[in-house]
């Protein structure tokens, strides 16, 4: 491969974002001959490809068809489209800002590094849900980062990968929807490499707007981290981005329904309910408690009040990840195959 850096973006039903997703990539990179942008169109029901069409005409783009087999498969078919030796992978709803290339061009500097993310900054304007997604990821990272720059996942959409390393692992998993980032990062680590994150490369993430869309997203999440514990068993636990205390939350929560519900036919038939009912409350305020703490840790280093609805956000949160994990479970145990879209589905036809 030659030198230099090609851009991957997989689009499907993008039309809201992906005009200024690209044109952001081309005032970063402006005119070097040593990169390239390659759009993989993957089947949208909007008007995407009639814009990257139109783009394409005038702008140094090179749109490409996907197989409509999922944001992996599509990935797959950019990384081996592209010329340079450098992937750098921005979702259709991501904004880099000036300098993010330059940045995590110099990360991998280091032959041991396999891929550098850069640092999504919420957006203030934005509204309260997209907020708060944003300050909780924003407060994740700034905890990992306190301890140790490097991490054990980077997110695509937001990386500079080296060709070569995803190449020698067999490039993204295309059975996995939510989750497949998580799973190359974990290949690459057991691999040998160091990936890390970088602060000073900062993009925006535009993510699902309302509370609706809030859980949409998170069913999602849910649902690909149970594809993804399924492949890495060891990996229930978390990783250094997503921690135990967020793995265990929704368990914890599914234990104090469950309390509530025996208290309550215990209550119901004439039995002693109050165990029950102390214990669930206890797991309950716990739940509560931890998030308020974090909520609150997020709210004096930004000062956005949004950072204060963390416990009912994540409360909702959990309810949907029990949700997906009950429909998983039931998938599986009936020996239906679990596809991308059951976890990664598009964003609504904008058209």
């Amino acid at each position: 491969m030659n030198e230099g850096i090609s851009f991957v973006v997989p689009v499907h039903n993008g039309a809201a974002t992906i005009r200024d997703t690209l044109m952001a990539i081309l005032a970063d990179i402006g005119d070097d001959p040593a990169t390239e942008i390659v759009v993989v169109e993957d089947g949208s029901h909007d008007e995407s490809a009639s814009i990257l069409v139109e783009m394409a005409t005038t702008l140094p783009i090179r749109v490409i068809a996907g197989q409509g087999r999922g944001a992996a498969a599509a990935l797959n078919v950019g990384i081996c489209a592209a010329r340079f030796s450098l992937i750098a992978q921005v979702d259709q709803d991501v904004i880099i800002r000036p300098g993010w290339t330059r940045t995590l061009v110099a990360a991998l500097a280091d032959p041991a590094v396999a891929a550098a993310q850069g640092w999504y900054v919420y957006d203030p304007s934005a509204t309260v849900c997209v907020r708060a997604m944003g300050i909780d990821l924003e407060e994740r990272y700034v905890t990992l980062l306190s301890t140790n720059a490097d991490t054990d996942h980077v997110c695509t959409g937001n990386t500079l990968y080296r060709a070569s390393a995803l190449h020698r692992i067999g490039l993204f998993d295309e059975t996995l929807g939510y989750g497949y980032d998580n799973d190359v990062s974990y290949r690459l680590h057991e691999a040998g490499y160091r990936l890390c994150i970088q602060p000073e490369a900062e993009s925006e993430h535009r993510w699902r707007e309302g509370f609706a869309g809030y859980l949409r997203q998170q069913y999602g999440f849910g649902y690909g981290r149970v594809d993804l514990v399924n492949k890495h068993p060891w990996r229930f636990i978390g990783d250094r981005v997503s921690p135990p205390s967020m793995m265990w939350h929704p368990l914890i929560l599914a234990s104090a329904l469950m309390l509530f519900v025996a208290g309550g036919l215990f209550a119901l038939f004439g039995g002693s309910w109050q165990t029950y009912l102390g214990s669930g409350s206890m797991f309950l305020a716990l739940l509560v408690l931890e998030r308020l703490a974090v909520g609150v840790r997020a709210y004096l280093r930004v000062g956005d009040p949004a950072s204060l609805l963390f416990p009912g956000l994540h409360l909702a949160r959990d309810i949907v990840w029990i949700v997906a994990i009950a429909v998983w479970a039931k998938r599986y145990v009936t020996g239906e195959p679990s596809l991308p879209s059951h976890s990664m589905r598009a964003r609504a036809h904008s058209g």
